[in-house]
């Protein structure tokens, strides 16, 4: 699928990587990579990569209830992984406040002692949401699935995939407090895909976690056609690490709009800035050209 948007073989990602993040102080670097590192996600083998969404990646993009779940679940298994290692990375970084003034270690260590504890929280809600998808997907039945699609006339620059426990809707209002280790967070998955007649946003959730899912997808279905691809983008570059870039598309953006988008990945990478409420409201950047040929409801 990365192949659409490939130059040379390669595709602009943000790299998140330790080395990279200290070398840049924090901030999310763009650099190419070539897209057989980037097609095949590593919680799977390749043949049980495409073995097992054989009906997404083999057949034409129809947006059937069975493609729109495998979009999902491959989403959320990227992101309950990922989690897994960030949990697991924690003990490194408990050592990396060494050197350093005694004021400075005892913020470093309660920083990384709050972030274990949401680490420890949404790797136990994630579990709780795969089992919920290992069920659908070994049973072959996916009418517990809910969700909202929409489609472009074009392929669209930017492909990404991932899930999260959302907090806020494109209006503004707040979805649940995150901050609650106690509860169950409920969760969607998004995907933003090149077909064979252009593109695809779709948002997918369990239909468990409807009460903040649904009114997350109904503020977007309730923008008009000609804002919704740019709160798509927006969403994708405020709340998702796992995207891509037409190397094309980038190079020739405004730099207006270049900082405008770097601005919302390295919020979403600092610790010492927090999200506003309100960051998914039209900002009037205008990045993509995106036209919209449908929307439907699963």
């Amino acid at each position: 699928m990365l192949k659409r948007i490939a130059r040379n073989g390669h595709v602009y990602h943000q790299s998140a990587t330790m080395q990279d993040l200290e070398k840049a102080q924090g901030k999310l670097q763009i650099k190419l990579i070539g897209v057989n590192d980037a097609s095949v996600l590593p919680i799977f083998c390749e043949p049980h990569d495409s073995g097992a969404f054989s009906p997404l990646e083999q057949a034409p993009f129809t947006g059937s209830r069975e493609q729109c779940f495998l979009l999902a679940y491959r989403a959320l298994c990227h992101e309950f992984t990922k989690k897994r290692y960030a949990l697991n990375s924690v003990p490194v970084l408990k050592g990396f406040d060494r050197g350093k003034a005694l004021p400075e270690q005892v913020k470093i260590q309660a920083m990384l002692s709050v972030l274990a504890e949401a680490y420890k929280a949404s790797v136990r809600d994630m579990e709780t949401h795969k089992q919920k998808f290992d069920s659908m997907l070994l049973a072959h039945d996916y009418s517990e699935l809910q969700g909202f699609m929409v489609t472009f006339e074009g392929a669209p620059e930017i492909l990404c995939a991932g899930g999260l426990f959302p907090e806020c809707d494109f209006a503004g209002k707040p979805l649940q407090y995150l901050g609650d280790f106690t509860k169950t967070l409920e969760q969607v998955t998004f995907s933003l895909i090149a077909t064979e007649r252009g593109g695809a946003f779709i948002f997918a959730w369990h239909e468990s976690s409807k009460d903040a899912c649904q009114p997350l997808a109904a503020s977007l279905d309730a923008l008009p056609d000609a804002d919704l691809p740019h709160a798509i983008v927006r969403f994708v570059f405020e709340f998702c690490e796992n995207r891509y870039f037409k190397p094309e598309w980038w190079d020739g953006a405004d730099q207006k709009i270049k900082d405008a988008l770097t601005g919302r990945f390295d919020i979403a990478a600092s610790s010492d800035k927090a999200r506003s409420p309100a960051c998914l409201l039209d900002d009037g950047v205008r990045a993509v050209s995106w036209k919209v040929t449908g929307r439907a409801w699963l």
